[in-house]
């Protein structure tokens, strides 16, 4: 491979996913692909030698560790000018990669773009149109689980760029960043995704972070099929809620301001003492998670870096 992009894929127990993801990437401007199989346990390793043998450098994790972590250790194995970060359960569609570099190079005040995300008929995912970043407003839509019994609150919607024509590249917030395109300089020297996130949020705050360093694109024209599925969705819901609460208690430490940390920390423990209560006996393992939840809340209401949730 002589391209200029490496294509960092993290598995965790998605061995079969994996492989397909991988056998779409032709694409002419791929240098390398970086597989980090994060401790899996289906014996992805394997698989994925006898599969594909050198045409991947793949880097296998004996503890797991947190998305971020994983992304970072796989980046830190390339050296290409361009760094595509593709979720596991992504298939490339013909050109995509070289599109969106294209797009990339030819804004010298972009430092990063997003692909767009379809479904096999190659129409647009609309739950993965680009966003904006979220506030005070939708991090509480969120904790108190508004969206549930109110899916289309104007907070939401406002935030979803539903409005987004799929048509032409634009500069957006937060794109998916399940086929995120990155320079390698701003994102080494940005220290790439910040460890402390597991895997929630972590890929909002690196675009956060990369906005302050210049354009991050939208590219409709690079389409990557987004199949679902991926490890995420064979969690428990204790690991949900630890993950999900773990992000968002650290997002708003790194980003919110001191008083809309505080407030969000109080909702955090409001949402979180009655469930305590209510599973300490029936759910003693979601009671626990619920009890690190408020207590992180209760880190952020003090102006504290909250403690990790994930485990």
């Amino acid at each position: 491979m002589n391209g200029d992009v490496d294509v960092v894929i993290v598995s965790f127990n998605s061995r079969d996913m994996t492989a397909d993801c991988i056998a779409h990437l032709d694409d002419p401007r791929v240098a390398q692909i970086i597989v980090v199989d994060n401790a899996s346990s289906d014996d992805t390793e394997s698989a994925l030698r006898d599969r594909f043998g050198d045409r991947i450098e793949l880097i296998r994790l004996e503890q797991g560790v947190g998305f971020a972590a994983a992304c970072n250790t796989g980046a830190s194995v390339g050296t290409a000018p361009l760094v595509l970060f593709l979720n596991s359960d992504i298939l490339t569609t013909p050109d995509a990669i070289s599109l969106l570099a294209a797009e990339l190079e030819g804004d010298p005040k972009a430092v990063a773009a997003g692909g767009r995300l379809v479904n096999d008929d190659l129409t647009t995912q609309d739950l993965y149109r680009p966003r904006r970043f979220p506030g005070l407003a939708v991090l509480a839509t969120t904790v108190l689980a508004v969206e549930e019994w109110w899916p289309n609150n104007p907070i939401t919607r406002r935030h979803v760029g539903a409005d987004i024509d799929d048509t032409t590249t634009r500069a957006v917030e937060q794109p998916a960043a399940a086929a995120l395109l990155v320079r390698r300089d701003v994102f080494e020297q940005l220290g790439g995704f910040d460890e402390r996130f597991w895997f929630w949020y972590e890929d909002i705050d690196l675009l956060q972070r990369l906005h302050r360093h210049g354009r991050v694109l939208w590219v409709p024209g690079a389409a990557f099929r987004h199949v679902g599925g991926a490890s995420f969705a064979k969690w428990d819901k204790v690991k949900r809620i630890r993950s999900l609460y773990h992000g968002i208690v650290h997002y708003a430490d790194a980003q919110l301001s001191r008083g809309k940390k505080a407030i969000l920390g109080l909702l955090v423990v409001v949402v979180s003492v009655p469930r305590v209560v209510l599973f300490g006996r029936s759910r003693p393992d979601e009671a626990a998670a619920w009890r690190d939840v408020g207590r992180a809340g209760l880190a952020l209401l003090a102006g504290r870096r909250p403690a990790g949730l994930a485990s």
